[in-house]
């Protein structure tokens, strides 16, 4: 049974190990993905805080914040989309 799917898996390719370049990258790109999601989230509840706080001056500085990682969003994006066109 062992010699037969020796020969099947024969001509099938062998995976590689990674360099550990590639790993350090795949690495960076899950934490990448994690900060991105993070920071999505945290836009949202900034939002949120905004639309239900009593002060104007509050619901500003919320408002405010959610403008900037918002920002800070699109740029880790654009980062994670240039190391993935590598």
């Amino acid at each position: 049974m062992f010699s037969l799917m020796k020969l099947l898996n024969k001509n099938k390719p062998h995976l590689r190990e990674f360099d550990p370049i590639t790993i350090q990258r795949i690495k960076e790109g899950m934490y990448l993905t994690k900060i991105i999601s993070e920071t999505q989230v945290t836009a949202r509840k900034c939002d949120l805080f905004a639309g239900n706080s009593v002060d104007p001056q509050v619901a500003d500085a919320f408002r405010q914040e959610s403008k900037k990682l918002t920002k800070a969003v699109h740029i880790l994006q654009e980062y994670y989309e240039s190391m993935t066109k590598e």
